[in-house]
Formats: structure tokens, sequence, C-alpha cells
């Protein structure tokens, strides 16, 4: 897909020239891009009513969340109304291509409390959890870089849908994080090693995708994980033996062989020692030419 961050131009202020011809990109084109563009290929409009999920990615005018509907005091909860400008300027990123009647409910005529899979908390407020497993509704869409602004999940379950796309890298600002789940999509590319970074994470789950590559050996400094899940992948190399301690883990799966990484060994500096060149035996017969000009 299109990534998310060509949605919103008024960061792009001296963009002139877009050419994306020649790819094979997925989902459709943000009507930010529209230009003098005439194609039927747009992300759909986002509907102005409650249920349809207004507020998307695609609209031109970016969601503010401060109408004290969408977020209760949105003054002493300024966090929070970021974390909904965010959710709604990447809704369409999220769902992809799949009909209006499936959209998330998400809308800045509704608040945030009623939005299909997210969860608010604390004081002051912010999203914990992004739970987007959502029966009856399977997502097409990408996962956007920019989640990892939302400071406050301890919760990102996006399983069971069929994102495409790679894992973003970035997720290591979740400093809250305890649950990951992107099981069961369609993601490919290698595995980001700063998930290695989330010394929060109990649950890292990632199985039955098309992940390539080798499984980062950072995973090992995950001393809080407990359940840790990544069959159905198409990883090569070998499988670091320090993850057998996850308690619930499907590494037996895998077929691959265990190792223990090797770690490189610094080449030891050697320090000339200095060799003393002999001189000629000086005796009392030594004599030097004198030259006259």
């Amino acid at each position: 897909p299109i990534p998310p961050q060509l949605y919103d131009l008024s960061v792009l202020t001296n963009l002139r020239t877009l050419d994306l011809d020649g790819n094979s990109l997925t989902g459709c084109i943000p009507r930010t891009l529209q230009g003098r563009l005439t194609t039927d290929s747009f992300c759909p409009r986002p509907s102005t009513g409650g249920g349809g999920g207004g507020g998307g990615g695609g609209s031109t005018q970016r969601p503010t969340c401060t109408n004290g509907t969408v977020v209760a005091n949105p003054s002493a909860n300024a966090d929070l109304v970021r974390d909904c400008v965010l959710l709604l300027t990447n809704k369409e990123t999220l769902e992809g291509s799949i009909s209006t009647s499936m959209r998330l409910n998400w809308s800045e005529t509704s608040g945030i409390n009623t939005w299909e899979g997210v969860t608010i908390s604390g004081v002051p407020q912010r999203v914990i959890r992004l739970e987007l497993d959502i029966s009856g509704k399977t997502l097409e869409g990408s996962i956007p870089t920019t989640l990892s602004r939302l400071t406050g999940l301890q919760t990102l379950d996006l399983s069971n849908n069929e994102f495409s796309g790679r894992i973003p890298v970035g997720l290591r600002a979740l400093a809250s994080l305890q649950v990951l789940d992107f099981s069961n999509n369609r993601l490919s590319g290698s595995m980001p090693t700063d998930l290695g970074s989330i010394a929060s994470l109990q649950t890292l789950h990632l199985a039955n995708n098309s992940l390539t590559g080798s499984i980062p050996t950072t995973l090992v400094d995950l001393s809080n994980l407990r359940s840790l899940s990544l069959a159905g992948n198409r990883f090569s190399g070998c499988i670091p033996n320090a993850l057998t301690r996850v308690a619930q883990n499907d590494l037996s799966d895998i077929e691959l062989s265990f190792c223990d990484p090797v770690t490189p060994t610094a080449t030891p500096t050697v320090t000339p020692t200095a060799t003393a060149t002999p001189l000629a035996p000086v005796g009392q017969d030594l004599f030097l030419p004198l030259v006259r000009k």
C-alpha cells in the first residue's frame, strides 16, 4: 500500500511531483494525493455520519478530536487527543479495501471509549489497548509505522486479519507494551531487531505470516517474555537456544535447528615488539674513509 506518511500533505509542503508508476501497489490512493488525477481507485470518502467511521485517513481535513465529543475534557487529556488524531488519520490505512459496511466505527462524532477495538484508561487518559481482532470484520490494510506513537499502549493485537506489508520498525518506542500479536495475517519481510528492545513485552505472537530472514538474536534479551509464537513463517538460519526458556513457545514446530549464536570475537591487538637491528661490531681496526673534495 501507499505508505501513510504520504497521507498528510500538510507535512510535505514542498511536494510538487509524485511518480509511483510501474510498481505493484495494493489498496487505494489517498484522496489527499488526488491533485488533477481522474481515477476510481481513490480510498472511499469518509462519511460525516456517526456509524460510518468518518474522519478517516483519506479525509482532506485533518481530525482534531477537540470538539468535546470524541475525547471528554480534551484540555485535561492532551495525550489522548493526540492518540485520537493518530488513529483517525490511519483508519483507512488499517482498513484497506474492505467494503464500507465493514469499516471501523471510529468517528469524531462518537466517544473514543465506544470505538471498536480501542480501550482507554488512566489519569490523564491514554489508549492502552488496540485490539482489532474483531468478530465479523477482516481488515485488509497495512500496519502504520506511526502506531509507535501510541506510547501508552499495553496491548497491540492486530491478529486474525489480512494485514500485508512489513512489521514496522520503531515499535521499541512502546515502552509499556506487554502483548504484541500480529499472528494470522499476510505480513512479509524480516522481523525488526528492535522488537528485542521492548523490555516489558510478555507475549509475542507472529505465527502464520510470510516472514523471512533469521529470527533476531535480540529476542533473547526479553527477560519478561512468557509466550512466544513464531511458527508458520519462512524463517532461515537457526533458532537461538536461549529462546527455549520461554514458558510457552512453538519453537519445536519450526523446521530449523537450534544454535548458540556466535558472538564475534575481537581480534587481539598485537603490540609489535621493537626488534633491534644488530650493528656491525666496532673494533679497533674500524676505519672510516675520508673523502676530500
